[in-house]
């Protein structure tokens, strides 16, 4: 190389150094690009364990499924690793793991004796490494039958979270860098948060901050770790928080680009914000993403789960035609995966799509249990969104007989919840009966009586916060108050129960329009 005054290289030189650089650089970046793409699509995670290489590949492919909760998708890659290498304890933890769903419902006699199964088959083959070991523990203590048998099953599901928070809480001391370790933990703090809302409790989000505020800190050393995002995402699912985590909510499908879910998760965020647009767009991709991973042959419970929020998105914009068309792709699902999921965005689409438009006749003529995918009679809570569509069409239209007949198949479906243990869905479907109730009243002519009763209801409904399965409640009550309110003249009250309303569920086009009409009534 030929030197030049006071050690500088000449001209074309250092250009011509400066391009093989920078092409070694843009090489170097396409290439972990491609790595990335092809090893890593569904985020990174990397836990080593002691199995051979086939089980490691299988096993950390199914721990990325795990984390975007995709648990019928990840069971199979624990138990190829399983197969990969008869001695890997932790390709049964794995399916272990995914025989439980925290934040979902409580876990099914056939789950419940899988994971058992799995925890005493990895206790079994056994590990001489004590961090597989302690994990172990930790979906040990979930599977452990409780000391008291508990009344019901939802009391089950909180004893055994209770136990697992428990188990990870003190793996988090032991291990407080660990990624995994972190993850889970927060998962289990807000999974056992989830059990306690009840009616007229005021909720704490201190276990919510506290697991969001340990993702934040992870998310720094680990931006591509799936749980950390997804985990996240639902901690700070609630009005309150929700503009905390709208910057990842953005960022989640550049992990998953093909996991429905991971693609669906976001809109949780964007409905407590009253982004409809976004909900939409993100939910069509988790919604055709869905069809491409059916469950046994049979459609995903992520794709009614989907499309119930973007039916919801559809008739906040208005846009009556795509909502249209939503409705018919969800009664076109023949058979459905068995689950709450599935039968609540069936039902929870076909109601909404009605209700929100104020089609009234159309909503009591709502056919039942329709599209026979999945066995109804298994799932009150979701039967019950067709009693309250069919029984409020029908006092909005005057048909107070058939009203009437729909709020006492509510109240039965209410029965059946309380007997199962089923508290939450017990007393937000409570809400629905009496929503029913009251304007059957008003129909009547008892004002007074309709507007306390509907008051009650709506007070019911707010005492407790959204469930994640659901965009927003079918038809808010407090909405319906209000709109009682101004049918008879009550023009602030009215104004202020909408504004209530929307402190709720930000950006509801009816609550707005309601609003509007209210201040220019003043």
């Amino acid at each position: 190389m030929v030197s030049q005054p006071n050690g500088f290289l000449s001209f074309s030189t250092a250009f011509a150094l400066i391009i093989a650089i920078s092409l070694m650089i843009t090489g170097c970046d396409q290439h972990q690009h491609e790595q990335h793409a092809e090893n890593h699509e569904h985020g990174v995670v990397e836990l080593t364990i002691s199995c051979n290489d086939e089980a490691q590949s299988e096993f950390t492919t199914g721990l990325g499924h795990l984390h975007h909760m995709m648990y019928d998708q990840a069971r199979p890659h624990f138990e190829a690793a399983a197969e990969a290498d008869g001695n890997c304890a932790m390709a049964h933890w794995g399916i272990a793991m995914t025989s439980f769903q925290p934040l979902w419902a409580p876990t099914s006699d056939s789950d419940m004796e899988r994971g058992k199964e799995a925890v005493e088959q990895a206790r079994a083959i056994g590990t001489d490494v004590q961090f597989e070991s302690d994990l172990i523990s930790t979906a040990e203590a979930f599977f452990t039958d409780p000391d008291a048998p508990a009344a019901d099953r939802p009391a089950d599901h909180q004893e055994r979270l209770r136990a697992w928070l428990g188990s990870l809480e003190e793996l988090r001391e032991t291990y407080p860098d660990d990624v995994e370790v972190a993850a889970f933990y927060a998962l289990a703090e807000i999974s056992y948060a989830m059990t306690h809302f009840s009616p007229h409790r005021e909720r704490e989000f201190d276990r919510e901050l506290r697991a969001g505020a340990l993702m934040e800190e992870f998310l720094e050393e680990y931006p591509e770790h799936p749980g950390l995002f997804h985990y996240l995402i639902h901690a700070y699912d609630s009005s309150e928080l929700a503009h905390k985590a709208e910057e990842v909510a953005r960022e989640y499908d550049q992990l998953a680009p093909e996991t429905p879910h991971a693609l669906h998760m976001p809109s949780h965020i964007f409905v407590r914000l009253g982004y409809w647009e976004d909900t939409a767009d993100w939910n069509e991709r988790s919604a055709e993403a869905a069809l491409r991973n059916p469950h046994n042959g049979m459609t995903s419970m992520h794709y009614p789960h989907a499309l119930d929020y973007v039916m919801y998105a559809y008739l906040q914009l208005e846009d009556y035609d795509k909502a249209r068309e939503t409705l018919e792709r969800v009664r076109k699902i023949e058979a459905g995966q068995p689950h709450f999921a599935t039968a609540y965005g069936i039902a929870a689409s076909q109601a909404r799509y009605y209700l929100e438009q104020q089609m009234w006749e159309e909503a009591a003529g709502l056919d039942l249990y329709h599209p026979a995918a999945i066995d109804w009679n298994l799932y009150p809570g979701a039967t019950a969104l067709f009693y309250y569509a069919r029984g409020l069409g029908a006092a909005r239209s005057g048909d107070l007989e058939l009203a009437e007949s729909e709020q006492n198949r509510i109240e039965e479906a209410v029965a059946k919840m309380r007997e199962d243990g089923n508290v939450y869905w017990a007393y937000m479907t409570q809400a629905l009966s009496k929503a029913i109730n009251a304007w059957v009243l008003y129909e009547q002519g008892e004002i007074e009586e309709a507007l306390a009763l509907l008051n009650d209801a709506a007070e019911l409904e707010e005492s407790m916060d959204k469930h994640p399965i659901t965009p927003g409640e079918v038809l808010p009550v407090r909405e319906l108050h209000a709109e009682m309110l101004y049918q008879e003249g009550r023009i602030e009250e009215a104004r202020e129960a909408f504004e209530k309303s929307l402190e709720r569920t930000p950006n509801r086009r009816n609550a707005l329009k309601g609003v509007d009409e209210a201040l220019a009534g003043l």
